[in-house]
């Protein structure tokens, strides 16, 4: 995977004309790479005062991030939207680089990266992996996927209120992304390899057939668009030791379908029940169950079920991925597919009807 190396001399160039004051790195190591690109852990000292950041930067390869502007345009729509998301970590700032790696006007840049705040704790997933290990729920999980489900019903009560043309205009896009943006249905599909065993090239191009289908089914109905997270996964929201947790990477739509961030966080709780049983039950059934009806409870929300099959969709994709994924089974893979397969074709989706949705 292509990524480019930001030196200690510029981020302390960058970092001092942020701070306004000279600023000295002491440590600055690389913390990873995804799929999406790098993060790096920099601790400095400025006036006296010890910080600690995050920088983040973006592959110029796959899921619609080949040009630079597309970079560009994730980090400035993040740094937007990190500091309008309630109990999200802040971003700092973004930059950009010349090809000689100085630091630049965005007019030169032809990478671009994003200063953020780190956040505490541990990622949801260390639940959910803890669940299936033990097989059963522990005594804050619960709790947890009510606090989770609350969040969601505050943020989405966030309406859009600018003209209805606009509000239009925007629902259509996310309807539309939901299928064809780089980094969502048909951006992870270009992932995954040439050649899978669970479905054939044929049904993969029916299977983005029938999201556009869906998506051209629901596109005139009139649905209110609410402030979104974007990528509520459980490798997003990070619990801290007193059970409070803050949020990392909003991204995608400042505003958008609900539906989008419900099924964000319940497919890992369907996923992990399929990996666990071969269908919908045990502790990750009862975790979709207390979630989905908490918030529906919540909110009134009469919108939000019938939507969810198309944000199935891409979501499924991605946790049944074989790069991503590599250890889990093809039955599991094939039972997710059906189950996309299955949603989108049904007139009204409903959690009773997810275990018939799994069977091929």
């Amino acid at each position: 995977m292509s990524d480019f190396q930001i030196s200690k001399s510029a981020a302390e160039e960058f970092l001092s004309q942020r701070e306004g004051s000279a600023a000295r790195i002491s440590e600055y190591k690389k913390l990873g790479s995804g799929w999406h690109g790098s993060g790096y852990s920099i601790s400095y000292s400025v006036n006296g005062r010890e910080k600690r950041v995050v920088l983040r930067t973006l592959s110029p390869v796959s899921f619609s991030h080949d040009h630079p502007s597309d970079r560009a345009s994730v980090f400035v729509l993040q740094n937007e939207m990190f500091n309008i998301i309630p109990k999200h970590v802040r971003s700092i700032d973004v930059g950009g680089l010349s090809p000689g790696g100085r630091l630049v006007s965005l007019g030169d840049a032809r990478e671009f990266f994003q200063i953020v705040e780190v956040a505490d704790g541990e990622p949801y997933m260390k639940d959910i992996e803890r669940i299936e290990r033990e097989g059963k729920l522990g005594k804050d999980d619960m709790d947890r996927v009510k606090a989770l489900a609350a969040y969601l019903a505050k943020l989405h009560s966030s309406r859009f209120s600018g003209p209805r043309e606009a509000e239009r205009s925007v629902r259509l896009r996310h309807l539309r992304d939901a299928v064809g943006h780089g980094e969502m249905l048909m951006g992870v599909l270009d992932t995954y390899p040439e050649k899978i065993s669970w479905a054939s090239r044929d049904e993969l191009a029916e299977l983005v057939g029938s999201a556009v289908k869906f998506s051209f089914k629901v596109k005139d109905e009139s649905i209110p668009l609410s402030r979104i997270h974007g990528d509520f996964h459980p490798g997003n929201i990070w619990f801290d030791k007193g059970g409070d947790f803050s949020l990392l990477d909003a991204s995608r739509e400042p505003w958008g379908l609900a539906a989008d961030d419900l099924t964000a966080l319940s497919v890992n709780f369907l996923w992990f029940a399929v990996r666990m049983t071969g269908g919908f039950d045990g502790p990750f059934r009862d975790l979709f169950l207390e979630f989905w009806r908490n918030y529906l409870k919540m909110t009134g929300d009469r919108h939000s079920e019938r939507l969810s099959p198309l944000f199935f969709a891409f979501r499924a994709v991605v946790v049944a991925h074989p790069i991503f994924y590599p250890g889990q089974g093809d039955d599991v893979r094939r039972k997710l597919f059906s189950f996309i397969r299955r949603s989108l074709g049904s007139e009204n989706f409903s959690v009773e009807k997810i275990n018939s949705c799994l069977e091929g």
